[in-house]
């Protein structure tokens, strides 16, 4: 027995998982167009006030939002990779646009008369204050005050770093590792692990897939006796997607020239700009501080697990060779039942999986708004 969502949206939501690829193309094709037109209405007024500039804009921001998040979550989700790869598209056609939008002169122009305005600024209540307050400096982010030159490559830049993010998310969702193992070297799992699990032939050995997938690799690293199986699926979990490697060099390149193009010294200084922090001296300040309280708390853990794996390598007769990233998971989870008493493999006993899929869908209808149908004999 399997279940899909049904073929339409339910009654009062504007879900609509089941999009193809020539609808999520039409849709965005229609959010550009009216967005410009929004934009280009705002533009054209010759008395701007909060009412004419202001509320047009954070509107279309409001009201669109719903139907980008759609269309480009599609990707992460969608098992037809045609809608995936028309998601992907959508969502880079409209990040390229809303690079356009953010660097439109003429728009900031009269975004920036109102914020200048003295006596349309005090008819604003402090909420519609902020708003304002926050457009115009988001603006100013965007490098409206540059030169043409300098916005012009800002704007260029934009454009490639929403491309390289697109691209890097994409291979991270395409790009599951894998490693091959036999019952023995994936022992202290538990029988239901292997139900239905995939297996291959290697050098005449029929092995278990363990994909690096939350699924999978997370109760290997917790339950999983064998030192090197940890280690194995540990690298295969780090070391996949080697493509994005040159995109991150790249992007972090780029972050660095967008912060000093608009008069920052670091990317960091640029994105704290606009939170509590402010600046990397006082994330810097917090994390030292908090460092210092938690060393004494953390070096007391890591001995008691470090005792842990001591004493399972003098029963095997081997030597101890150090705590590695690979050994946190499993040995705290030892931690956790033999201190605390607490069994994952007990617990999950009182959630069958019948119930808990049935609890998860009941969920989902009331908070989407979707209704899911049975599927008989589906293959």
């Amino acid at each position: 027995m399997t279940a899909q969502m049904s073929t339409a949206p339910a009654k009062g939501t504007v879900l609509n998982f089941n999009l193809g690829p020539e609808e999520i193309t039409r849709i965005t094709d229609r959010l550009i167009a009216n967005g410009k037109a929004i934009q280009d209405r705002v533009a054209t007024q010759s008395s701007p006030t909060f009412a004419n500039v202001v509320v047009p804009l954070a509107m279309r921001e409001n009201e669109q939002s719903s139907e980008y998040y759609l269309i480009t979550f599609l990707q992460n989700v969608s098992i037809d990779k045609d809608v995936r790869d028309a998601s992907t598209m959508a969502e880079e056609r409209l990040n390229a646009f809303e690079i356009e939008s953010s660097m439109r002169e003429d728009v900031y122009a009269v975004v920036r008369a109102v914020f200048n305005n003295a006596s349309e600024m005090d008819k604003l209540g402090a909420e519609d204050r902020r708003l304002i307050e926050k457009m115009e400096l988001s603006y100013r982010r965007n490098g409206l005050a540059l030169s043409k030159d300098k916005r012009e490559r800002l704007g260029s830049i934009k454009k490639h770093l929403s491309e390289l993010e697109t691209r890097f998310s994409r291979n991270v969702n395409e790009g599951d590792g894998f490693e091959t193992f036999t019952r023995e070297e994936l022992d202290g799992l538990v029988d239901d692990f292997f139900e239905g699990r995939e297996t291959k032939v290697v050098d005449g050995v029929e092995k278990y897939i363990v994909t690096t997938k939350y699924p999978d690799i997370v109760p290997v690293m917790m339950k999983a006796t064998n030192e090197t199986t940890r280690r194995r699926m540990l690298f295969a979990e780090e070391t996949r997607c080697p493509e994005n490697i040159p995109l991150l060099q790249e992007a972090v390149k780029l972050r660095l020239e967008v912060a000093q193009l608009l008069g920052y010294r670091t990317h960091a200084e640029y994105k704290l700009e606009l939170s509590m922090a402010k600046d990397p001296g006082a994330v810097l300040a917090f994390e030292k501080d908090l460092r210092q309280r938690l060393d004494v708390l953390a070096d007391k853990e890591i001995k008691e697990i470090e005792a842990l794996k001591r004493a399972d390598k003098k029963a095997a007769g081997e030597k101890y060779d150090g705590l590695f990233s690979w050994d946190f998971r499993y040995y705290s989870n030892m931690v956790k039942e033999r201190k605390h008493n607490i069994n994952d493999d007990e617990v999950k006993e009182y959630f069958p999986m019948k119930e808990v899929t049935r609890g998860i869908l009941e969920i989902y209808q009331k908070m989407l708004g979707l209704r899911f149908v049975k599927v008989e004999d589906a293959t």
